[in-house]
């Protein structure tokens, strides 16, 4: 009897149901944060070229009882804003702290709903094949993208140029134009002969 109660067991589970140019999938969602956009370095990649390339952020809320919920936020891990916003449940917002069947909007295309379920293991299998579920750490990211998206500091090599200059040298790597490399060349010759 026990081994029945143990698969009969429900707990909560939290899902983004997202409607997108791919059509019509669920995301059970656990992590402690989500990234949404277009990028494929994104944790949660939408299709669709009304949403940004990093739209917006689903970031995990404790609460005392051991529950959680999430909040919504507008733009990426950096503050900057999507171009084309997010709205939930019609209202425009930066920031949003889910509940229970809300309807998000992101861009003016691209429709989700968040939905919280308490259901036995095989109930939550039933539901997500329903809504055809996608699983987010299962699917396979670009690593080109994501390794190219990653917020490494600048390296501090200093590029100097071949000739030698009393200008200003910046730390910052540069590539170099070698039609600007040139037209600077004889623009420094022509002002040394008209002085």
């Amino acid at each position: 009897m026990a081994t029945g109660a143990q698969s009969s067991h429900s707990q909560i589970w939290h899902v983004l149901v997202i409607d997108d140019e791919q059509g019509r999938r669920a995301v059970a969602l656990s992590a402690a944060t989500y990234s949404i956009g277009r990028d494929p370095s994104n944790a949660i990649v939408i299709d669709s070229a009304a949403v940004s390339r990093q739209h917006a952020l689903l970031l995990r809320l404790p609460h005392k009882d051991g529950q959680y919920t999430y909040r919504l936020l507008d733009g990426n891990i950096e503050g900057k804003r999507s171009t084309n916003g997010v709205s939930v449940n019609g209202q425009r917002c930066l920031s949003w702290d889910l509940k229970d069947g809300d309807q998000i909007l992101l861009g003016n295309q691209v429709r989700m709903q968040y939905c919280i379920r308490q259901l036995s293991d095989e109930d939550f299998q039933r539901y997500l094949q329903s809504v055809s579920f996608r699983s987010v750490k299962a699917e396979v990211v670009d690593r080109r993208s994501t390794t190219m998206q990653r917020f490494d500091p600048p390296s501090m090599q200093a590029i100097l140029p071949q000739e030698e200059t009393t200008e200003r040298i910046d730390v910052k790597p540069q590539r170099r134009n070698p039609l600007r490399l040139l037209f600077q060349t004889l623009w420094g010759r022509l002002r040394g002969k008209l002085r």
